[in-house]
């Protein structure tokens, strides 16, 4: 059978838990979420830090102004995101070094050793971000790759 404590044992450790100095200290607060608008047409941010976290919105393989992906396939779109997210990380202060996640979707599953060839040359070997990849039904403009990081950026004290 339990044990009950009594009520006056419970609230002579409130007392003395509030009484504490940890207790009577308040947490400095952080800022709230900074949004990076999209250079884009479309309504998303093209990046959100919350806290030391940047979050980069998924970019596709897309021309610049972003009307179209780059022609050519898997390859040419790769790499033409991997352009476009490093604009990105150099807006903030970053490089692909910060990058700590990612997640990839793929229009088709077949593309994903050549993704994987080309993802690999944009990180430094033993530092390769956790990652995610999945096969999708469709992308926006009909891209075959799409990508999105987390990356780590310190907020300044």
């Amino acid at each position: 059978m339990p044990r009950l404590i009594p009520a006056a044992a419970v609230l002579a450790l409130a007392a003395l838990v509030a009484a504490s100095p940890v207790a009577a200290s308040k947490p400095a607060t952080a800022p709230g979420p900074v949004f990076t608008p999209s250079e884009l047409p479309y309504p998303f941010s093209s990046a959100v830090q919350v806290g030391d976290v940047l979050y980069l919105s998924g970019q596709l393989g897309a021309e610049d102004g972003g009307g179209k992906v780059v022609p050519g396939g898997i390859g040419p779109e790769s790499e033409q995101m991997f352009k476009r997210i490093s604009q990105t990380l150099t807006q903030h202060g970053l490089s692909f070094d910060d990058v700590f996640k990612c997640s990839v979707f793929l229009a088709d599953m077949a593309d994903w050793p050549a993704f994987n060839t080309i993802y690999a040359r944009h990180f430094k070997p033993g530092r390769y971000p956790a990652r995610s990849a999945m096969g999708v039904n469709g992308l926006a403009l009909g891209a075959r790759v799409e990508m999105e990081c987390w990356a780590h950026k310190p907020q300044k004290r």
